[in-house]
């Protein structure tokens, strides 16, 4: 950085080199092709307040510069922030699936299926199990907030006279739950479902159909879409478990 002044007429130049550094400009603006200028703003905030970067100014009016403190630089050699601390900046646990489903013997081997392939590839799962209207309410909707992702097993519940069939009422509420906090549905559609209770979600949000004899070959795609929603926010994929860990 160089700074000028005069001093009894004279210019005088002076000239500091900071590491780890970058002018606002330098920082900020390659980043705005990605993100709006309020969700850098408010992560350099973030940063600012956990001591992970600093600002070195020279003179009253500057130049300044944002600077890598010492744990800034610890963090980016690392290429991750503390898990204590990942904790703190997300409102919403990144890796973790709320998956609405049935709860019906029928259905068991199927979330059986889905929690096994979203965990070898590194993600948590949770669902609305829980006890009473009251706790459907609060839980229910606690976990769907708290969940990035939202999976819907929509399976057969009972058939219509015209032949088709429907699902479970509850779980077209919780789609509508998490519709309602801004998630983005990913459904598992079970074929012979009626277009009247199905096709509409089908042509608003992401589905992928099944067939219960193939069911095993729609779980790489879910996960796939998962990833992608991660790289495309730049967010760090979950930790894959060890082959053969326990």
């Amino acid at each position: 950085m160089t700074r000028t002044w005069n001093d009894s007429g004279k210019p005088v130049t002076e000239r500091s080199e900071e590491k780890n550094a970058l002018t606002d400009a330098d920082l900020v603006r390659p980043l705005l092709g990605k993100y709006e200028l309020a969700e850098i703003d408010a992560a350099l905030r973030w940063l600012k307040l956990g001591a992970y970067i600093s600002r070195t100014q020279w003179g009253l009016r500057g130049p300044w510069v944002h600077v890598l403190t010492e744990k800034g630089v610890e963090v980016a050699t690392a290429g991750r922030f503390p898990d204590d601390e990942r904790r703190l900046f997300y409102l919403e646990d990144p890796h973790q699936v709320f998956l609405a489903h049935q709860f019906r013997p029928e259905d068991a081997d199927l979330e059986h299926s889905i929690r096994g392939a979203l965990e070898l590839s590194g993600y948590s799962v949770v669902d609305g199990k829980v006890e009473g209207l009251e706790q459907f309410r609060h839980t229910i909707l606690a976990k769907i907030k708290k969940s990035r992702f939202f999976l819907c097993l929509l399976t057969h519940r009972s058939k219509l006279e015209k032949g088709g069939y429907v699902s479970s009422v509850w779980l077209y509420q919780e789609v509508g739950a998490a519709i309602a906090m801004g998630k983005s549905p990913l459904l598992l559609v079970e074929g012979g479902m009626d277009s009247h209770y199905a096709g509409e979600l089908q042509k608003t949000y992401e589905y992928i159909p099944f067939t219960r004899e193939r069911f095993s070959e729609a779980l790489p795609e879910v996960c796939r879409r998962f990833d992608v929603d991660l790289e495309r926010h730049a967010i760090l994929l979950p930790v894959r478990p060890e082959p053969g860990g326990g």
